[in-house]
């Protein structure tokens, strides 16, 4: 018997409305349970702080707890591939920084395939960083560490908080724009590399604004300029392309991504969510204690910027010939 010829011909149309419904149900009913947040930092870490205030402020907005799990290494290459693996149902997010962005620019791997693949939900915030100098160097100006590292082309020696970081990138960048060239000693964190800096040892430093800010308030560290395209309130120095080097704005940021093949519609719900926790004053008090501006960007704002910033980290890398690994 030919069973086919009695089985229902159900219509495409009926198919297409009955899964609809089904994800429109999904997410209605989200989220029903707590959602994690995770960092590929240590607590304590920008990326970790900035991650714990819009977790914290997400409560109201979602009647959920959002979690946040530490999964440090690797560049955050860890904490990346592991919530691309995760199921793709909204309740484990990657709570990543610019240096995802730097990754997948310099490397072709697995985890940067994954970083890759991740569906961008929200853009939240960002810290400018700092180009500050030790008093010892004896240059106030932009334009005066350039002559001086000119006259002392690979001497003059920069901290970072490791090879691939926002403070490293944002010193080749500068290298790049200027023509000069100085010595980069990366460092395993921003703690030994600020205790190094203080000391005069090393004498340069790009630093998040949050880091270096004592230090320049009890005047044991010159600024000269930000890194990001606007002045910061924080510190009275011009930006880098008002000091003379053109094309230049990098920032520490922070954003969330999701699994890829989350829905839609949920991911809608949490950058809707996310929207309205840094529309609340006390979101913008304590990222402003910590020195982090809020910068909004929906799911598809969010994805353009990713991509121009792998862009633009991929052609400083190739043309200078950048090795982070």
């Amino acid at each position: 018997m030919n069973v086919k010829k009695y089985l229902p011909v159900v219509p495409l149309a009926v198919v297409l409305i009955f899964f609809g419904s089904i994800a429109q149900a999904q997410s209605d009913a989200y989220p029903n349970k707590p959602i994690k947040f995770v960092v590929g930092f240590a607590a304590g870490s920008a990326t970790d702080t900035a991650a714990r205030i819009i977790a914290e402020r997400l409560r109201p907005q979602l009647g959920q707890q959002v979690l946040v799990e530490n999964r440090p290494g690797a560049s955050s290459s860890i904490a990346t591939e592991l919530v691309a693996n995760a199921p793709n149902d909204g309740y484990t997010l990657l709570f990543s920084s610019s240096s995802g962005t730097v990754n997948a620019a310099a490397h072709n791997n697995a985890s940067t395939q994954a970083y890759k693949s991740l569906a961008p939900i929200a853009l939240v915030a960002s810290i400018p960083n700092i180009l500050v100098v030790h008093p010892n160097l004896g240059v106030k100006s932009v334009q005066g560490l350039v002559a001086l590292a000119k006259s002392k082309q690979g001497e003059i020696s920069y901290a970072s908080s490791g090879a691939g970081s926002s403070p490293h990138m944002s010193a080749e960048l500068f290298e790049a724009r200027t023509g000069i060239q100085m010595q980069h000693v990366p460092y395993k964190g921003s703690s030994q590399a600020m205790s190094d800096l203080l000391s005069g040892l090393v004498p340069v430093m790009f630093s998040p604004a949050s880091t270096v800010l004592p230090h320049i308030n009890s005047g044991k560290l010159i600024p000269l300029a930000t890194t990001s395209n606007k002045r910061t309130p924080l510190v009275a120095v011009p930006t880098l392309e008002e000091a003379g080097v053109p094309d230049f704005n990098v920032s520490l940021w922070f954003g969330v991504f999701a699994p890829n093949g989350t829905n839609s519609q949920v991911i809608d719900k949490l950058a809707a969510a996310i929207s309205k926790a840094l529309d609340d004053p006390e979101t913008r008090k304590l990222l402003a204690a910590q020195t982090m501006d809020i910068v909004r960007a929906d799911p598809a704002q969010f994805k353009v910027f990713i991509n121009s910033e792998i862009a633009k980290w991929s052609s400083l890398i190739k043309s200078n010939k950048i090795d982070l690994n």
